[in-house]
């Protein structure tokens, strides 16, 4: 597992390519409380980072696991809910599945895995997240949630599986295209546990941001940077955690998580095994050199 230490030096080598895409650092609990997990605020900038996904590490897919949300100012910044006197916490429920997804993509497969922290007690700013994909050349940047709304959730039908991917048609749209391919594929492993799949959830910038060529930017933080960056990456949600179905049935116990965390990694290795390595936009390598870990 890659070391916090590790890690916290790459954000440093990191923070330029993410200075490019946003004047000063919006830090995720921001971001995060504006409406819903992981949105973010808009890219002004028009300049992106001279790097490209899936060079210079011998042929090894290079996954980048985000396991959503964190502490902040003491208190935890995701989703909550309490269940018969049982508070269950989107930050430490989302650590527990991407360590579940790093763990069976190492003994099943000769990727290269990241996360981009490795505790719930760290939270890691919104386009830093992004910025540390592109910098390991990842092949897929997976951000894993889950989801919530006020009050109960069996009240308004809101329950199972969902992606926030960015949008076709318009800027990097071979990345956003398979972005999506492979959003879906992860998806359809979850729905085979029985989650309830709504698909995918795109929606635009609701201020007029723009992505350098014009063309209308995507709402949600991760999928609106990795698009900047020119890499593979989106938003999973594991169900709503304020369900009193998807909770008993997926969110509540260590054996879910691992369940959730492995049809992650399952969906991940079904795609890239057909998809291969991400175009190669950019021949400049940037970042953390290969062999770290």
């Amino acid at each position: 597992m890659i070391q916090l230490k590790n890690l916290l030096g790459a954000f440093g080598r990191t923070l330029l390519l993410a200075a490019l895409l946003s004047g000063s650092f919006v830090f995720a609990a921001q971001a995060e409380e504006e409406v819903g997990p992981a949105f973010a605020p808009p890219v002004t900038k028009t300049v992106v980072p001279e790097i490209g996904p899936g060079m210079g590490l011998g042929g090894r897919m290079v996954v980048v696991l985000d396991p959503g949300h964190g502490k902040t100012e003491g208190h935890y910044s995701g989703c909550r809910f309490e269940y018969e006197g049982v508070t269950y916490y989107e930050d430490l429920i989302t650590m527990k599945i991407a360590g579940y997804t790093k763990a069976y993509l190492e003994q099943h497969t000769d990727y290269r895995v990241y996360l981009t922290k490795d505790s719930a007690e760290v939270t890691v700013p919104l386009d830093q997240r992004a910025a540390f994909a592109a910098s390991v050349q990842a092949d897929l940047f997976v951000s894993q949630h889950v989801d919530s709304i006020p009050g109960n959730g069996t009240e308004r039908n809101a329950y199972g599986v969902s992606s926030m991917s960015p949008a076709v048609g318009r800027y990097n749209n071979e990345i956003a295209c398979q972005s999506q391919e492979a959003a879906n594929t992860i998806l359809r492993q979850l729905n085979a546990l029985g989650l309830h799949n709504r698909g995918l959830l795109l929606k635009d910038s609701q201020n007029g941001t723009l992505y350098p060529d014009g063309s209308t930017a995507d709402y949600y933080a991760i999928p609106r940077y990795s698009q900047m960056y020119g890499i593979r990456g989106f938003i999973i949600e594991h169900g709503y955690l304020n369900h009193t179905s998807d909770l008993t049935s997926f969110l509540s116990t260590e054996e879910h998580y691992r369940a959730l965390g492995e049809a992650d990694a399952k969906g991940i290795i079904e795609y890239l095994e057909k998809a291969g390595k991400a175009p190669r936009l950019i021949t400049e390598q940037t970042g953390p050199k290969p062999g770290m870990s």
